[in-house]
């Protein structure tokens, strides 16, 4: 990650914590567009082939939490649409709807990432996608809080080989028939070694008379058991699956990992 982004996140992050601890008496909530353009590897996501939310969770604390959220829909023709993000408290059912105008990038409708802010109790949604709910622990209570690397979390990159080494390939990003692609499986960083992720060879279906090709990826993730001796070190399971060249088309990428999550993407080839 560049230094800038690096900064750009750690000031974010401290004023949002201040913001929230000087908000002790009244049920604090901020939704707001951001400028800041962070890696595609810090963020998660969820969602379907067709339409995807991609989130950094900044921090979640007993009382509050913070994300940075942005998103996807994939449409090829149509006008474009406006994105709404509600947040709903459990309590009371009381429902906060904020709308962002989504922007065309070739054949997707894009939302530009938003800052949200709320009550660690809220329930967080974009359209109808509900992003995970992640529960508030502390570490006095005994909970192990797995570590993730640069503020991100499990994630898929797509690759592809340069003369001298790989190159990302963003979301909306076409490659060419010629490129070498791979696509990388990314666990988080662990306080300790003894994960690993185990893939089976992909299965590839070509784009045939019009029709979308196909990349499906299956794995597992496998944890160390008790008693296995590891090292003490933090540690970043990574795979990488080598694709190889593909003809042009458009692709649907589906990675699904046991106890890790599932993946999706598209990519065009030209």
């Amino acid at each position: 990650m560049k230094r800038a982004s690096v900064n750009q996140l750690a000031l974010l992050i401290l004023l949002v914590s201040l913001a929230t601890s000087l908000a002790q008496d009244i049920e604090f909530v901020l939704v707001r567009q951001i400028m800041p353009t962070l890696p595609e590897a810090l963020y998660k996501s969820v969602g379907s082939k067709m339409f995807s939310v991609q989130y950094i969770l900044l921090f979640l604390e007993q009382d509050y939490k913070a994300y940075i959220v942005k998103a996807w829909s994939f449409k090829p023709t149509g006008p474009t649409f406006t994105y709404n993000i509600k947040l709903i408290n459990p309590t009371n059912k009381k429902e906060y709807v904020y709308q962002f105008q989504g922007t065309r990038s070739t054949s997707y409708i894009r939302l530009a990432p938003i800052l949200v802010v709320c009550p660690q109790s809220f329930r967080i949604f974009v359209n109808e996608q509900e992003l995970p709910y992640e529960t508030y622990n502390s570490q006095q209570q005994g909970v192990e809080k797995p570590l993730v690397g640069d503020f991100g979390g499990a994630t898929m990159r797509v690759l592809r080989r340069t003369e001298k080494a790989f190159e990302e390939v963003s979301e909306g990003v076409s490659v060419s028939k010629q490129d070498e692609i791979f696509i990388q499986i990314v666990a988080g960083t662990f306080p300790t070694g003894g994960y690993s992720i185990e893939v089976q060879e992909p299965d590839i279906v070509y784009p045939v008379s019009g029709k979308r090709g196909r990349i499906t990826i299956v794995g597992r993730f496998i944890r160390p058991g008790k008693g296995d001796i590891v090292t003490q070190a933090f540690t970043t399971p990574i795979k990488t699956v080598q694709i190889g060249r593909l003809p042009a088309g458009e692709y649907d990428i589906v990675v699904k990992i046991a106890d890790l999550g599932e993946f999706f993407r598209t990519l065009t080839v030209k």
